[in-house]
């Protein structure tokens, strides 16, 4: 599953971009029991239907981008006290057919004793 979250021209002004807040909370500290990758993904800027898809959205806010993160992504985020606008969650078959990775962060490597 995938959490759809919405990122408001304001956001994106103020810095509230959940994928540089995790990238930069991931530097310093090791998300808990981080068994898989962590994957956010987003439209690509050239997908004709990036708009469609934020218009689904309209009467939540006025979005300008739409992450999608997937669930240790979002665990990830709530250890760290990153705050998400959470849309909706859709599997795998709900993500757009034209996306990029925002950010990507590999899964912690099991310790060898």
């Amino acid at each position: 599953m995938f959490a759809v979250v919405g990122l408001t021209l304001d956001d994106v002004w103020a810095g509230a971009l959940p994928q540089a807040r995790l990238a930069e909370a991931l530097k310093t500290r090791v998300a808990q029991g981080l068994r898989e990758s962590i994957v956010i993904y987003t439209t690509d800027p050239a997908d004709t239907q990036g708009p469609v898809a934020r218009a689904k959205y309209k009467e939540r806010g006025t979005f300008v981008t739409l992450l999608y993160l997937n669930e240790p992504s979002v665990a990830a985020c709530n250890q760290f006290h990153i705050p998400l606008n959470v849309l909706e969650h859709v599997d795998a078959g709900g993500l757009p057919a034209k996306k990029v990775v925002a950010f990507e962060h590999p899964a912690a490597a099991p310790t060898i004793k």
